[in-house]
C-alpha cells in the first residue's frame, strides 16, 4: 500500500509521508496532532501569520520525511520526469524556497494534501486469512 502523497511545487513532485518521525516532529513542535490541526484551521481567532508558518512547517516536515523514505526504500525504483532528484537522490525543499514557491492562493490545496498525507499514514492494512477459493480478502482500514 502506497502511503505517499504528492504535491506539485514550482513544477516538481515532491513526495509528503506522515510517518513516525513526522508525528515525533509535530509532537515536539505542537503538543499533538490536534493542536497542529488546530493552528491550521481558519478563523478570526487564528492569527494568519502562524497559520502560514504552521503549513509551510509542516509542508517542510512531510517532504523532507517523503524524500527520506524514497531514497532508503525506492531508490530501485524509476523516478518520474519531474521529480526533485539530483545526482539520484530526492532532495527536499526548503522552508525558505517554500516560502517563495508558494502562492497565498495555494495555502487551502496545500492545507488539504497534508491532511491527505496525514489521512495517508494513518491508513492500516489488515490481511484476512484465504477464503475457501484461494483468494485473499485484502481491505484498506483508517
Amino acid at each position: 500500500m502506497d502511503r505517499t502523497v504528492y504535491i506539485e511545487i514550482a513544477g516538481k513532485q515532491y513526495p509528503m509521508r506522515f510517518s513516525v518521525g513526522a508525528s515525533i516532529a509535530i509532537t515536539k513542535k505542537f503538543g499533538s496532532l490536534q493542536n497542529m490541526a488546530n493552528s491550521l484551521k481558519n478563523g478570526d481567532d487564528v492569527n494568519e501569520e502562524k497559520t502560514f508558518e504552521t503549513i509551510i512547517w509542516m509542508t517542510e516536515t512531510l517532504i523532507r520525511q517523503g524524500c527520506a523514505y524514497k531514497n532508503l526504500f525506492e531508490s530501485d525504483l524509476p523516478i518520474p520526469e519531474n521529480a526533485p532528484v539530483k545526482d539520484g537522490k530526492y532532495v527536499p525543499i526548503t522552508a525558505e524556497n517554500l516560502e517563495i514557491a508558494i502562492d497565498i492562493a495555494d495555502m487551502g490545496e496545500i492545507t488539504q494534501k497534508i491532511f491527505a498525507a496525514i489521512g495517508s499514514g494513518n491508513k492500516k492494512e489488515i490481511h484476512t486469512k484465504e477464503k475457501e477459493n484461494g483468494k485473499k480478502n485484502e481491505k484498506e482500514a483508517m
